[in-house]
C-alpha cells in the first residue's frame, strides 16, 4: 500500500487536488465581487448625491403652443360649446446648445457636472382650428401660452426671456390654462391672433450632470450640439447625422422630421401625451471613459482561468524537474494571485486602472514568482512562472480593453494553453511518475 508521501507526490492526487484549490478560491473571489459591487453602488450613491445639490440630466422640452378654444358638441337637436385645450408643435424647430464640462470631486470619487448655453428658435404656422375640430367655433387667443418643460428646473440660473412674435416676455413657473404633471414653465400668448406664422425664441443658461437630452418637437428639427467632453455616449431613438469627436471635445448635428414623434403636430392638452413626447428624447451621456469597477467586475470573470493556468505551470514545472510542490504551496500561490483583485480595486478608486492593473500585477508576479524560486531551490523555475503570469496578466489586460474581441480572444488563449499542456507532456511517462519511490529527494521548502 502507498506511503502518504507517496500519495502526496502522486500525480493524480495532485491534479486532484489542484482542482479542489481552484474550486475553493472561487469564494474570495467572489467576495472581493460584492466589495466591488458595495464600492460600484456607493460611487452611484456620490452621483446622485453631487446630482441633488448641483442638478441631475437635463432636456429642455418646447416650445409648445397651448391654445384653449371653444367648440359645438352634441348633435342637431341639442348642441352645446365646450371648451377645450389644443396642444400645437412648431413648424421648424432650432436649437443649439454650448455646454462646458467640469468635474466634481466628492472624496475619492469624480462627477462631471455642465453649464451651458442653449439657443432655440421655432417657427408656428398659421393656426386653423379646422384642420384639427371639424366642430371648432373659435380659438380664445387671450389665454394662449407658450409652454416649456426643464427636466431639472433648479438647474436654470436666471429667469429666462421668451421672444414671442415682437414682444418679449419672461417664464414662469406653471403650464398657462392647463396642467401637465410636469414641471413646466410659461408665458402668455400677446398680440397674436393665429391668422399669420409667427416665431418664438429663448436662452436658456443651465447647468446639470451625467447627461443632456434633445427633444426634436418641429416638424422639422435641427439640433446643434457641441462640449469640451472627449467622450461622449450619445443615447436614444435619433443619433446625430454629423458628429466630430477629438481630444477638446465633441460637436453633433440632428436633423429629424416629425415621423419619429410620438405624437401629432396638434393634439389635445393630455398629460399623458405631453410624458410621452418629453420621454422621447435623445442626447448625449457624459461617458466615463474608465469606469473602473466594470473592468475589475470584468477581470474577476477570468480569475479562475489566470490561477488555473497557474497552477498548471507550477504543477508541469514538478513534472519536469523532478521537484515536488506540496498542496498547501499551491495554496499559498493562489491566495496571492487572489488578493491581485482586491488590490486592483483599491489602487484603481486613486491612480486609474492602467497604473493600478500595471502596479497590482507587477506585486503580485514578482511575489509568486520568488515564492516559486525559493520552494524549488532553483532561479529557474521562478523565473518561467513570472514569465507565465506576465503573458497571463499581459492578455487579460488587451481582453478588458478590446471588449468587442473579449470572447474571441479568450477562447484563442484557453486553446493555446491546452496546446501547450498536451504537447509538453505529450511523452511523459504517467504510470512512472505515479510509482516514484518515496526516498526520492524531496524539494527544499521556503
Amino acid at each position: 500500500m502507498a506511503s502518504g508521501s507517496q500519495l502526496i507526490r502522486s500525480p493524480v492526487f495532485k491534479l486532484a487536488a489542484i482542482g479542489l484549490l481552484t474550486l475553493l478560491l472561487v469564494v474570495p473571489l467572489i467576495a472581493i465581487s460584492s466589495l466591488r459591487g458595495e464600492r460600484s453602488q456607493r460611487a452611484a450613491e456620490v452621483v446622485r448625491e453631487v446630482a441633488g445639490a448641483w442638478a441631475g440630466e437635463q432636456t429642455i422640452v418646447g416650445p409648445i403652443l397651448v391654445l384653449p378654444y371653444v367648440s359645438r358638441a352634441g348633435d342637431n337637436l341639442e348642441q352645446r360649446t365646450v371648451r377645450r385645450v389644443l396642444t400645437i408643435l412648431p413648424e421648424t424647430f432650432r436649437q443649439n446648445g454650448d455646454l462646458k464640462v467640469e468635474q466634481r470631486r466628492r472624496g475619492i470619487f469624480e462627477v462631471p457636472v455642465f453649464r451651458g448655453e442653449v439657443d432655440i428658435e421655432a417657427r408656428f404656422a398659421p393656426v386653423d382650428l379646422t384642420r384639427f375640430d371639424a366642430a371648432a367655433v373659435a380659438p380664445v387667443w387671450e389665454e394662449a401660452a407658450i409652454v416649456f418643460h426643464v427636466l431639472d428646473p433648479r438647474g436654470l440660473q436666471r429667469e429666462v426671456s421668451v421672444r414671442i412674435g415682437g414682444t418679449t416676455v419672461t417664464l414662469e413657473p406653471g403650464a398657462g390654462p392647463t396642467t401637465f404633471q410636469v414641471p413646466t414653465l410659461y408665458a402668455p400668448v400677446g398680440g397674436i391672433d393665429g391668422t399669420a406664422a409667427f416665431t418664438v425664441g429663448a436662452r436658456f443658461e443651465l447647468k446639470g450632470s451625467q447627461a443632456f437630452g434633445l427633444s426634436p418637437i418641429g416638424r422639422t428639427s435641427t439640433i446643434a450640439l457641441r462640449s469640451n467632453w472627449s467622450h461622449p455616449s450619445f443615447f436614444g431613438a435619433f443619433l446625430p447625422g454629423e458628429r466630430e469627436i477629438g481630444e477638446t471635445g465633441f460637436s453633433a448635428i440632428w436633423s429629424v422630421p416629425h415621423y419619429a414623434r410620438p405624437v401629432a403636430q396638434m393634439f389635445v392638452a393630455d398629460p399623458v401625451l405631453f410624458q410621452r413626447l418629453a420621454a422621447a428624447r435623445s442626447g448625449v451621456r457624459f461617458f466615463q471613459p474608465v469606469d473602473v469597477y466594470h473592468l475589475v467586475e470584468r477581470a474577476l470573470k477570468y480569475g479562475i482561468l489566470v490561477i488555473g493556468a497557474a497552477f498548471v505551470v507550477v504543477f508541469l514545472l514538478e513534472i519536469l524537474a523532478a521537484r515536488s510542490f506540496h498542496p498547501v504551496q499551491y495554496l499559498m500561490v493562489g491566495a496571492a494571485l487572489t488578493v491581485f483583485y482586491l488590490l486592483l480595486l483599491s489602487f484603481a478608486e486613486h491612480i486609474g486602472f492602467t497604473r493600478a492593473y500595471a502596479l497590482a500585477s507587477a506585486a503580485v508576479i514578482g511575489l509568486v514568482s520568488l515564492y516559486v524560486g525559493l520552494a524549488f531551490g532553483r532561479l529557474r523555475e521562478g523565473a518561467m512562472v513570472a514569465g507565465e503570469l506576465g503573458l497571463a496578466y499581459g492578455l487579460l489586460f488587451v481582453v478588458l480593453r478590446s471588449e468587442d474581441y473579449a470572447l474571441v480572444t479568450g477562447a484563442v488563449v484557453v486553446f493555446a494553453v491546452l496546446a501547450t499542456v498536451m504537447l509538453t507532456t505529450v511523452k511523459t511517462d504517467w504510470s512512472a511518475l505515479s510509482g516514484r519511490s518515496s526516498e526520492e529527494k524531496p524539494a527544499a521548502t521556503s
